[in-house]
């Protein structure tokens, strides 16, 4: 029998008992759309959680801390932090080091009126920013060249102008310095710098002054005169070459001015000469730190603080990624900090809540798979005479009971189209059912965290989609419902193509 007519007939002997076809088929579409939906609302918390941490800290990035280290772990150095950028995935690795030994102010504007009393020097890998993800507001990445002897190139954090304060103003003022305004939910600045494609600011009434186009100078603290007893400073041109997004989740980076890691050894080799203080036994200072000590260890083995870098960040291609490369670097000892863990933790309480949710509704799709097995097994004793018929005419038993197989996958893929149907309408209404019983004169606050056991996340999460369904969700769906209707039909079938052909013929 050709595929055509198979088709044919199975479709024909559907239209003939519309009813318990429809009927059968309702069944399907109400499990279906049980487990879509169960799956939609857990897909929904986890892209809200997972919003909700980047606004906390990168998701593809790990600190790597040299405190509480296993015994025998290798310095947290420059060879280590090579090392790392040798790990499958790891597209970037840098220390971020703010200098343990020099101090002083950085003054910005006209014979330097402003001072800036929260910016923090800080020394990067100009090869790892880009890498790292910060995005550039105006300018570029390049602080790696040499501008002369007592010249820096630097790149500014978004929010570093909001640290300077005029200095002919008293400090109480209310106008001594400009502050950052905040939406609605208080995490977001609304007032940041703004740059146009020449990298002319836009909002300049935000600021006292442009700091990319203004004379930068860094006061390096370098003792105090004996004789006048006022504090003596070597002065360094900052020349920023480029602006950065920190984030409100990067504060060092929002709030630093960055230069690279040769530039931050030389101030320190600058301080110790101009002091005359003697080599730091960190080997250099910046970030640090010799000895190792012993400290407190869990579960009965000791614990170090190794030297090296205080902390280097290790940047991940992907999330995904994250547990293969903490693996490795915890196999080399070091203690590790991520968001992977929070997140992970957010995740296994969503599955759990939906695992749960969807053997609820699975039951519904099981009622229905029994429904689609006493249909098909109903046909078949309708059908007794025609089955012997065919048989009689010589048709195959495979084609027999193909036929009977594609009547129970069409009632379970109409049963799948239906459902995914209304559940694209139903995640529709979730989606806007705020302003929904807002037209209703309703008020109503939807926690979905909640119904997951992380209730009191949502405010956190502003403006969260309660269903989620994507593309991949409906097929899915598609070929469960099918999957469903045609193992529902095996039985059946198989009792089908056992009939006797005589018998089957003298069936009334």
């Amino acid at each position: 029998m050709r595929s055509i007519d198979l088709f044919r007939f199975s479709t024909d002997n559907l239209r003939r008992r519309k009813g318990r076809t429809v009927l059968t088929v309702i069944g399907v579409v109400v499990g279906v759309c049980a487990i879509v939906v169960m799956v939609s609302l857990g897909i929904a918390v986890n892209r809200a959680t997972d919003e909700m941490l980047q606004g906390w800290g990168d998701l593809t990035k790990i600190e790597v801390m040299r405190y509480g280290a296993q015994q025998g772990t290798p310095d947290l150095d420059d060879r280590m932090v090579a090392q790392f950028r040798q790990i499958p995935h790891v597209v970037a690795a840098t220390p971020m080091v703010q200098s343990s030994e020099f101090y002083g102010q950085i003054e910005g504007g006209r014979n330097g009126r402003y001072l800036s009393e929260g910016a923090m020097l800080i020394g990067m890998d100009p090869d790892a920013i880009a890498p790292m993800g910060y995005e550039l507001l105006t300018g570029g990445y390049d602080i790696s060249s040499f501008l002369g002897k007592d010249s820096i190139p630097v790149l500014i954090g978004e929010q570093v102008p909001f640290t300077f304060r005029d200095t002919r103003k008293s400090p109480m003022a209310p106008n001594a310095m400009m502050y950052p305004e905040y939406d609605e939910t208080y995490t977001n600045i609304i007032n940041l710098p703004q740059y146009d494609a020449d990298g002319t600011l836009l909002n300049p009434d935000d600021f006292f002054f442009d700091v990319m186009g203004a004379d930068l100078v860094f006061r390096m603290d370098v003792g105090w005169d004996d004789a006048t007893g006022e504090t003596k400073y070597k002065d360094y041109k900052l020349v920023p070459v480029g602006m950065v997004k920190g984030g409100m989740s990067d504060w060092m980076v929002s709030n630093g001015v960055i230069m690279s890691l040769e530039n931050m050894k030389r101030l320190e080799s600058d301080h110790r000469r101009a002091t005359g203080a003697g080599s730091s036994s960190s080997g250099g200072g910046y970030g640090m730190y010799g000895g190792s000590v012993v400290i407190g260890g869990g579960g009965g083995e000791s614990q170090v603080t190794v030297e090296g870098y205080d902390t280097v960040y290790v940047k991940v291609d992907e999330v995904a990624q994250m547990p293969d490369v903490e693996k490795r670097i915890k196999e080399t000892g070091y203690q590790i900090y991520s968001m992977s863990e929070t997140r992970a933790q957010l995740q296994q309480q969503v599955l759990q809540t939906q695992l749960m949710l969807g053997g609820l509704a699975a039951v519904s799709l099981f009622v229905a798979a029994l429904n689609i097995m006493n249909t098909m097994t109903m046909a078949i004793t309708e059908r007794t005479r025609e089955i012997g018929v065919m048989k009689v005419l010589g048709c195959r038993l495979r084609d027999i009971r193909l036929l009977f197989l594609l009547e129970s996958g069409a009632i379970g893929f109409l049963g799948g189209v239906a459902g995914v149907a209304v559940s694209l309408l139903l995640s529709f209404l979730l989606n806007h059912l705020t302003d929904i019983l807002m037209f209703l004169g309703v008020g109503a606050n939807i926690d979905l965290a909640a119904a997951f056991g992380l209730g009191g996340l949502s405010s956190m999460m502003p403006g969260m989609k309660l269903s989620v369904i994507p593309v991949w969700l409906i097929l899915a769906a598609l070929a469960f419902a099918t999957g469903v209707g045609l193992l529902s039909g095996i039985a059946p079938a198989g009792r089908a193509v056992r009939i006797s052909s005589l018998e089957a013929i003298r069936h009334e």
